[in-house]
């Protein structure tokens, strides 16, 4: 039987709900609190810089960074839901873990595909409506959209300010010139996160800060190889 109960919102709960479900953390390759260097793994810490980092170290050792700003409760959030995905994942296959490693990595990517392919479609329908959230780059200038407002950067101030109106053509061809909901260097802006206009409620990943998922499962027969590794997530 579920039972509904508050997600954790901190590193620290974080911890202590995975204690308190006995899940074998390192068997599985989650790290929490932890800057885990070697290859196969999942974690989250706090950065020097004040932070939280959610990342994923794939099988070569390469790291995919798939959060990193200030917002702890989003942060522990992206690693709960993941930790839930894998958990379901094993769950849902329990009734043929004998299979062979081939079978299950056919299946894998079939699903992968599939996956992709509605995302894809999901995607255009959406672009074709409205811009999606997130930092776009038109004519050497940097922008960003969230919640029905436009906002430019300004390079000199390193800032961002709202604006009032934009160009028509990236409003209507918006999905040409976006770039990524997630902030990067790369781009020659600041973190919109770090703006004035910045709202925490605007970035949350998740509906509810409950949950009624059945986390009470044995955890003996997890096996980390059958986690897809390569994927940025």
């Amino acid at each position: 039987m579920s039972e509904r109960y508050r997600k954790p919102q901190t590193i620290d709960e974080l911890k202590r709900f995975c204690a308190e479900k006995n899940m074998p953390l390192e068997r599985m390759r989650f790290f929490i609190g932890e800057d885990y260097p070697g290859a196969r793994a999942f974690g989250i810490y706090e950065a020097e810089d004040g932070d939280y980092v959610v990342y994923k170290n794939k099988t070569n050792g390469e790291r995919a960074v798939r959060y990193k700003g200030p917002n702890e409760a989003y942060a522990v959030n992206e690693l709960y839901e993941k930790l839930k995905a894998e958990t379901e994942q094993r769950r849902s296959a329990g009734s043929v873990t004998r299979q062979s490693q081939q079978e299950r990595e056919r299946r894998k990517r079939r699903l992968i595909l599939i996956a992709a392919a509605v995302l894809l479609l999901i995607s255009l329908y959406v672009a074709a409506r409205t811009p999606n959230r997130g930092y776009y780059q038109y004519n050497g200038h940097s922008y960003f959209y969230d919640n029905s407002d436009w906002y430019g950067y300004d390079s000199y101030y390193d800032d961002w300010y709202p604006l009032d109106e934009v160009d028509p053509i990236l409003e209507s061809h918006s999905g040409d010139y976006y770039v990524s909901e997630d902030y990067d260097a790369s781009y020659g802006a600041g973190d919109f996160r770090n703006s004035p206009y910045y709202d925490d409620s605007d970035f949350s990943s998740y509906d509810s800060d409950s949950d009624d998922y059945d986390w009470d499962s044995g955890w003996d027969d997890w096996d980390s190889f059958d986690t897809d590794w390569d994927s940025d997530w």
